[in-house]
């Protein structure tokens, strides 16, 4: 598998402290997968209690292109 980043997906992994590997892990093994509103998915994983959830485009030939990356706040 080939991950691609967006410049803007980048940007936000480092102001959210998100790795490459939770990114691949996350879009390896999600726990859920929902529908993004421009056409690409939300790859969700939860790690120790803290969602982190990948903006991505359709799958080709194995390829996924990130767009950004959330890390949402606890409550």
């Amino acid at each position: 598998m080939q991950i691609i980043y967006t410049r803007h997906a980048r940007q936000r992994m480092k102001k959210r402290k998100v790795t490459t590997k939770q990114v691949e892990e996350t879009l390896t093994y999600p726990d859920k997968v929902e529908p993004g509103d421009n056409g690409g998915d939300i790859a969700i994983r939860r790690y120790g209690g803290r969602e982190v959830r990948v903006i991505y485009g359709e799958p080709e030939e194995n390829n996924y292109v990130v767009y950004t990356v959330i890390k949402p706040r606890i409550r």
